[in-house]
């Protein structure tokens, strides 16, 4: 109880500036998991790709964002914690708004979508690298596994309630439209709305992150991270020092252990990706109306309130707990609940397996983005958090090649269902990450760094 006592403290002390950023990280992932698991029904219905091919640019488009992650992040490092935060918003405004208007945009409809994606992806990239780099500034190295975790469970939250407004949305436009009281449908109304939201956010944001607030870091940018005027080596140059690192500062994908470390999450973080290319497409098609008609409560409430109130908690009791130990657990917790739909549909295993998996969740993905963060040296922060999602890139970008041909045969758009065989594939394809975690155990800890003790 002494941890979590000193872990309240600790969220009790955060400075303003800190819950900014939460905010407006959290109002964007609100806008992004309102439109991505709608993406794949936007993309066969109204883009006009076939149901097997649907999920490709989905898939695409979701590895992008930590492509570009990777490749502007150090752009938002420079601009600030502020300024890199709102130009990320205000780009999110213009993507978003350009993926919804391409309903009306005839042949070139894909085209427009794949603008639109370029867009967010930068923005996201943006995002995500100068909310990471705020968490670090406004904690310090004692608070900073509650500043990622609040940031972790307080967008989660948000996402809860994307959930009851895609839902109250899509509902009632389908409704309208089908009634011709409405010129959009519910997937449109709720991609417009993900534009307001996004808008509405960034507007709150730039008004209260005044620059006296902005200043009050408790980790404020060195000398080194401050400066900006070096001249710019060639991309090919940047690019490999980005991945192989130099002699003054060498990349940790040289440590053979770091790399087995993180790529070894890939299998279970394919399991993430079906969250949205899957299990929305699954639930409309396998269940019921009364159900599929709440298809967002289930996809965007369970898992968000679990986090939120689990990741703190969880966090607070286990942080003194090796990162490495955490993720065996987490990673197993994650991927056995996965058989609970090998059953067939059934409402209850599905609550049931959505509770279990981001219990899972909950236990390791908060401590391993404080692994990464943690880990960087000073001006180094997007490098380290760029490198160690790679993996995350790679389950992006490859779980949707397979996953709209996987859904087409077994959970057809009309015809037979045989969904138990489609979850117990993807179940033993999470559970490779925990068996490969515990069986390279003693190679990894030996020489694993890690600014977490056991």
């Amino acid at each position: 109880m002494s941890e979590l006592g000193s872990s309240l403290k600790d969220l009790r002390a955060m400075p303003r500036g800190l819950w900014l950023v939460v905010f407006a990280f959290s109002v964007d992932l609100m806008a992004y998991y309102g439109i991505l698991p709608l993406m794949r029904a936007y993309m066969h219905a109204d883009i006009g790709l076939s149901d097997a091919a649907a999920t490709i640019p989905v898939s695409i488009f979701t590895g992008s964002v930590t492509v570009f992650w990777i490749a502007v992040g150090g752009v938002a490092e420079k601009l600030g914690v502020r300024r890199g935060i709102a130009v990320a918003l205000a780009l999110c405004v213009a993507g978003r708004a350009i993926y919804s208007a391409a309903l009306f945009g005839g042949t070139a409809k894909l085209a427009i979508v794949g603008l639109s994606m370029i867009v967010v992806a930068i923005a996201e990239g943006m995002m995500q690298s100068a909310a990471y780099l705020g968490v670090k500034q406004y904690t310090t190295e004692k608070t900073s596994s509650m500043g990622y975790a609040t940031l972790y469970g307080v967008m989660n939250l948000f996402i809860f309630f994307m959930g009851f407004v895609s839902s109250s949305v899509r509902t009632r436009f389908d409704a309208l439209h089908a009634e011709g009281r409405a010129p959009l449908a519910g997937v449109a109304a709720v991609n417009w709305a993900c534009v307001g939201i996004t808008a509405l956010g960034g507007f709150l944001f730039w008004i209260a992150m005044t620059k006296r607030v902005e200043h009050g870091m408790l980790r404020p940018p060195t000398a080194t991270e401050e400066k900006k005027s070096a001249p710019q080596e060639p991309a090919l140059v940047r690019l490999k020092t980005f991945f192989v690192g130099t002699k003054e500062q060498p990349s940790p994908f040289r440590d053979a252990r770091f790399v087995f470390f993180i790529f070894m999450l890939l299998p279970v973080r394919t399991l993430f990706a079906h969250q949205w290319l899957t299990l929305p497409d699954y639930i409309l098609r396998a269940y019921p109306k009364s159900v599929a008609d709440h298809m967002e409560w289930i996809v965007d409430w369970i898992n968000p309130l679990v986090v939120f109130f689990g990741t703190p908690l969880i966090t607070a009791f286990t942080r003194s707990r090796h990162v490495y130990t955490m993720m065996i657990a987490g990673t197993a917790v994650s991927a056995v609940p996965t058989f609970l739909l090998c059953g067939g549909p059934s409402l209850a295993m599905l609550i049931a397996y959505q509770v279990v998996f981001s219990i899972g969740e909950a236990m390791w993905s908060a401590r391993f983005l404080e692994y990464a963060a943690e880990l960087a040296p000073e001006g180094r922060v997007s490098q380290y958090m760029g490198l160690a999602n790679v993996p995350w890139l790679v389950a992006k970008s490859a779980t949707g090649l397979y996953a709209g041909a996987l859904l087409h045969r077994y959970v057809p758009e009309h015809g037979a269902i045989h969904s138990e065989t489609l979850w117990f594939i993807y179940g033993m394809t999470g559970l490779a990450s925990p068996v490969g975690l515990v069986l390279a155990r003693k190679w990894v800890m030996k020489g694993l760094k890690s600014p977490v003790t056991s």
